[in-house]
């Protein structure tokens, strides 16, 4: 069936209308006209993780307190944080800024400081 299927044409050139430029390439996952100025940009982002956070068939616990759930997961300069409820913050290397875009929803607030934030998140 696709043998007698018709080939599309490729557009004509249009007399007076010059080719458009090659785009470059961006490694990003939002297309620029999504992306805050990084004159507005904040120094972070954070969300709740209510449940047990389990990386590598481990779930990863507070090295402080031994907590499990309810982390907060700060991304910032490329690093991923965490926060347990009681205020401990350890690094978590295993995780990157990717892994916290495809994990966290749409920013729903911005705050002017940390405690700000902590407190809108119920911390």
């Amino acid at each position: 069936m696709w043998q007698r299927m018709p080939l599309p044409t490729p557009p004509m050139p249009q007399p007076g209308v010059q080719p458009s430029e090659p785009v470059a390439e961006v490694d990003d996952f939002l297309p620029p006209d999504l992306r805050v100025p990084s004159h507005d940009q904040v120094a972070g982002r954070m969300m709740p993780w209510l449940r047990p956070l389990v990386l590598d068939g481990e779930v990863v616990t507070c090295a402080e307190c031994s907590a499990y759930r309810d982390w907060l997961i700060i991304s910032t300069q490329d690093q991923i944080w965490l926060r347990c409820r009681a205020g401990h913050q350890q690094q978590e290397r295993r995780l990157d800024t990717a892994w916290y875009n495809r994990n966290s929803a749409p920013v729903d607030a911005t705050h002017a400081t940390f405690d700000d934030c902590l407190r809108h998140l119920g911390h």
